[in-house]
């Protein structure tokens, strides 16, 4: 067990405590946007998905000019940052379809990894918040799948919304336990 082993020092656990629950509330706020609003929370992650394309475009664009200025290969990948930011912001309808099949793929990885360290985690409090997080991601992948490209308007935002806010929920989960953590490694030392 990787991290139900590591030991954290009172400062951090309540840091992380305070944050977490923060972060956790913010989360879900959010995620019940998108529950609420799918089209718009697929506009904003398109939207979004373009602006950091664009950047990425500059910053690589930049790098190439002071590095591999001569080089036609180092420029593809500025220019196709580039073009891709452009596409999604002119035709965004199109680039929810797009971000509709990348989304299903995340959500299989992030349901892996929600998984796995909810079954390292075990049996600390909450384990199983992100096991039911990683579940969860699995069946939002597949319906995604089942329903691209016309369902992506409505679904993009909706997934993005409802992982969002189960995310939300499993920090703020871990964030209420995080001072458990600190009294359950406290009675390990005593018993040691």
């Amino acid at each position: 067990m990787i991290y139900a082993n590591l030991k954290f020092d009172k400062e951090t656990l309540e840091k992380y405590s305070k944050y977490g629950k923060i972060a956790g509330v913010l989360m879900m706020l959010l995620g019940l946007g998108g529950v609420f609003l799918p089209p718009v929370m697929s506009i904003a992650v398109v939207t979004f998905m373009a602006w950091m394309f664009l950047f990425s475009a500059l910053v690589q664009g930049y790098n190439t000019l002071k590095n591999y200025r001569k080089s036609f290969i180092a420029w593809l990948k500025p220019i196709l940052s580039f073009i891709t930011g452009i596409l999604f912001l002119l035709f965004p309808i199109q680039g929810i379809a797009v971000v509709g099949i990348l989304l299903a793929v995340y959500l299989l990885i992030d349901a892996y990894t929600s998984i796995a360290f909810g079954i390292e985690y075990k049996p600390n409090k909450g384990w199983w918040m992100m096991v039911l997080n990683g579940v969860l991601s699995i069946i939002l992948s597949i319906i995604l799948m089942m329903g691209w490209p016309f369902s992506s308007i409505v679904l993009v935002g909706l997934f993005v919304g409802v992982s969002l806010f189960f995310d939300g929920v499993a920090l703020l989960t871990f964030a209420f336990g995080a001072k458990d953590l600190e009294a359950q490694d406290n009675n390990k030392n005593e018993k040691e």
